[in-house]
């Protein structure tokens, strides 16, 4: 099993074997996240990390995908997650902390602002401290 040029173990539970394990009953689907937060029932976990695209939508990020994840996908998928929240899924999200997206979540759920240092700009003077959202329902965080 490849793990790449990793060769420590950061966490003890970085045992690739017990995650493959675990892993064996997952199904996987490639499908649009609506159809896949639907699927979730009371009691299931849903975990969200969308493009942070904010409402003026010029973020341009185009790497995973050849289409933007528009501010009107954010809240598409913010109808999504309420209905999932409406049938008691657990849900925790990370997000631009942007006033439009807090905005969005506004009486949703838990609005946690989490500050960490960007490790993965170009160049020194990208790195810097900044911040993302988390929106918690029906998890501890």
């Amino acid at each position: 099993m490849p793990i790449g040029t990793k060769d420590t173990i950061v966490f003890e539970t970085d045992n690739f074997g017990t995650i493959s394990t675990a892993l064996k009953t997952a199904i996987l689907v490639c499908c649009d996240f609506e159809k896949t937060i639907n699927l979730a029932k009371e009691d299931d976990f849903v975990f969200v990390d969308p493009p942070y695209t904010i409402n003026h939508n010029a973020n341009g990020f185009l790497k995973y995908n050849e289409r933007i994840f528009s501010w009107n996908d954010q809240k598409r998928l913010r109808v999504a997650l309420g209905r999932a929240r409406d049938r008691g899924v657990k849900i925790l999200m990370t997000n631009a902390d942007h006033k439009s997206v807090r905005e969005l979540y506004e009486d949703f759920g838990e609005i946690i602002v989490l500050p960490r240092h960007s490790v993965i700009g170009g160049g020194a003077d990208y790195r810097k401290l900044s911040s993302e959202l988390i929106v918690s329902v029906g998890c501890r965080i």
